[in-house]
C-alpha cells in the first residue's frame, strides 16, 4: 500500500522560502567568489554611510591594509586628504547616473604611499541595499605606454619636419640651378651684346637684335621656373587656360607638338585635385623630354562616374616588364595614391609610352563641402600635421584655428546665422578652458545645438570621453599616431558633416 504524502499550504511556503534561501546563500558565495578571484583590486561600500563592506584579497595586497581594517574603514579614508573633496564629486555624480563611470585617481596605502589608479565605480545591489562597486587598475604601464605613445609622436613630427625641410632645400638647389646655370647666363649673355651694340659710338643694330631674342628666351626660363613651383593661375583663370600656359613652357624651342582633349566638367573640381592632376601632367612632361624623344603628345581629361586622365607619346617607349621605377612616375603614383586612384602603364621599346590615371569622384560631391570648420588646438605641432590631414583628406575645408577654448567662445558669438561652421574639433587638455568646459558653455547658446562638435584628444581614458559626452560631444576621437591614421581621423569627423548635410 502507497503512502501519500500531504503537505500544507504553510509547509509548501516554507519549502520554497528554505529552497530561495539556499540559492541565494550560493549566489552570494559564487559572487564572493568571483569577487576574490579578481586580479585587481575591488571594494565595494554603502552608498548612505559610505563605509566599505567587502574588499577582495587583490585590494588588500595592494593597499596593505588588512580586510578588519578595510572593514573599519569609509571610502574617504582611501584617499588622501586634498582628494576628499573630489571623491565626494565622484559620489555625488554615481547618483545621477546609472552607467559606469571610469576616472584617473589617487589612493592612499597604509605606508601613505599614494597610487595612482584608473578607478572605476559601478553601482549595484549589495545585500539588498543600493551600493557603488569600485575597481582599481594600477595606471603604472598605461602611463609608460602613453609616454611611449607621446615618444612616438615626436619622433613622427621630428620626421615630417625633416621631410619638409629637405624637401624646400630641396627645391632651393634646383631654384638656384636654374637662375645660375640658366638664366643668370642668358642675361649676362644679352648684357655682352648691348655693350658690343654701342661700342663702336653707334647702335649695332644685329647685336641689339640678338640682345632682344636672348632677353625673350629668359623671360620664357623665368615663367617656366614659376610655373613649375606653384600652378597660382589656377586661382585667376580656367583650369584648361593653366594646362595651355604650362604647355607654352614647353613649346618655346618646339621640342614636340601637345595636344589636349579636356572636359569643361573638369572646371568645377576642387582646387586640390585641379593641383594634382596639374603636377602630374607636368611631371610626365618632364618624364617626355628627358627620356622619350617623342614627337607628339596627346593628353586626354575626362570626368564622368571618374575622373580620366591619358597622356600619351609617339617616343621610344620601354620594355614594362624591366620594373622601371624612376623618382618621376613614383611620384605620379604617389599622387594618385592619395585620392584612391590607379596608375597604368602601357609601352613597348619603340612602340611609345601611354600613361593611363583613374581617380574615384561622385559628381554630387562638390555639394557636400565643408566650409567655415573651426579647429581648436593649442600645440603648434599637432596643428600642423592636422592642416597636412586636411588639405590632403578635403582641400575644399575652409579652417579657421584657435589656440583655446576662450578665443571660441569669444569668437563664435560673432558669426551670422547663415556663416556658422559645420563642424567644430575640440582638443580636451587647453589653457583657459578645456574641451569640456568649452563645450557646456556652447550649449547655452541654442545656436550651436545643432553643429557637431568633436572632441579631438591623445587621451584615450574612459573618464574623459565620459565627461565628453555627457556635455553633448558629438564624437570623442584618440589622435592618431601615424599619418594615414590621422587622414582617417578626419575622414571620421567629416562623417558628422555629411550625416547632418544630408
Amino acid at each position: 500500500m502507497e503512502k501519500t504524502i500531504h503537505i500544507t499550504e504553510s509547509e509548501s511556503d516554507t519549502i520554497v522560502i528554505e529552497r530561495l534561501k539556499k540559492a541565494l546563500l550560493v549566489s552570494e558565495n559564487n559572487f564572493k567568489q568571483l569577487f576574490n578571484s579578481s586580479p585587481v583590486p575591488q571594494w565595494i561600500y554603502d552608498t548612505a554611510s559610505l563605509r566599505l563592506l567587502l574588499v577582495n584579497d587583490a585590494a588588500i595586497k595592494k593597499f596593505e591594509y588588512s580586510a578588519e581594517e578595510f572593514l573599519d574603514m569609509t571610502i574617504l579614508e582611501m584617499a588622501p586628504p586634498e582628494e576628499v573633496q573630489q571623491l565626494m564629486l565622484y559620489h555625488e555624480f554615481m547618483k545621477t547616473t546609472n552607467e559606469p563611470f571610469s576616472v584617473m585617481g589617487l589612493h592612499r596605502k597604509r605606508n601613505s604611499e599614494i597610487v595612482l589608479a584608473e578607478t572605476t565605480y559601478v553601482n549595484i545591489k549589495y545585500k539588498d541595499q543600493p551600493c557603488v562597486l569600485v575597481s582599481s587598475s594600477d595606471s603604472a604601464e598605461k602611463i609608460k605606454l602613453e609616454e611611449k605613445i607621446s615618444s612616438l609622436k615626436v619622433n613622427r613630427q621630428q620626421k615630417i619636419t625633416l621631410e619638409v625641410i629637405n624637401g624646400q632645400e630641396k627645391e632651393r638647389d634646383q631654384i638656384g640651378k636654374e637662375l645660375h646655370e640658366n638664366i643668370s647666363q642668358l642675361l649676362a649673355t644679352a648684357k655682352i651684346y648691348l655693350g658690343l651694340a654701342r661700342s663702336n659710338g653707334h647702335p649695332g643694330v644685329p647685336f641689339i637684335g640678338q640682345a632682344e631674342k636672348i632677353l625673350l628666351n629668359a623671360i620664357n626660363e623665368i615663367k617656366s621656373l614659376s610655373n613649375s613651383l606653384v600652378p597660382s593661375t589656377l586661382k585667376l583663370i580656367s583650369f584648361k587656360q593653366s594646362l595651355q600656359g604650362l604647355f607654352e613652357t614647353y613649346l618655346v624651342n618646339k621640342p614636340f607638338n601637345i595636344e589636349l582633349s579636356f572636359e569643361k566638367e573638369l572646371e568645377n573640381l576642387d582646387d586640390g585635385i585641379q593641383i594634382s592632376l596639374f603636377r602630374i601632367i607636368q611631371e610626365q612632361l618632364n618624364n617626355i623630354l628627358k627620356h622619350a624623344r617623342a614627337q607628339n603628345i596627346l593628353i586626354s581629361l575626362g570626368l564622368a562616374d571618374k575622373i580620366s586622365l591619358s597622356i600619351k607619346d609617339d617616343g621610344s617607349g620601354y620594355d614594362t616588364s624591366a620594373n622601371h621605377t624612376g623618382n618621376g612616375i613614383s611620384n605620379i603614383r604617389n599622387r594618385v595614391a592619395l585620392y584612391n586612384g590607379s596608375v597604368e602603364i602601357l609601352s613597348a621599346p619603340q612602340q611609345g609610352y601611354t600613361l593611363l590615371i583613374s581617380i574615384p569622384y561622385e559628381k554630387n560631391n562638390k555639394t557636400k563641402t565643408y566650409t567655415n570648420i573651426l579647429v581648436v588646438e593649442d600645440d603648434m605641432d599637432d596643428q600642423e600635421i592636422i592642416a597636412r590631414a586636411f588639405a590632403e583628406v578635403a582641400p575644399h575645408c575652409n579652417i579657421t584655428w584657435l589656440n583655446n577654448g576662450g578665443m571660441l567662445v569669444d569668437l563664435l558669438p560673432s558669426y551670422p546665422d547663415k556663416e556658422l561652421p559645420s563642424l567644430i574639433v575640440l582638443d580636451y587638455n587647453m589653457p583657459l578652458l578645456n574641451g569640456v568646459e568649452t563645450l557646456k558653455i556652447l550649449e547655452l547658446d541654442k545656436r550651436f545645438n545643432k553643429i557637431p562638435k568633436i572632441i579631438y584628444s591623445s587621451s584615450s581614458q574612459n573618464y574623459i570621453k565620459n565627461l565628453c559626452y555627457s556635455a553633448n560631444a558629438k564624437a570623442y576621437i584618440t589622435k592618431g599616431i601615424t599619418m594615414d591614421e590621422i587622414k582617417e581621423n578626419i575622414q571620421e569627423m567629416l562623417s558628422f558633416v555629411q550625416s547632418d548635410n544630408l
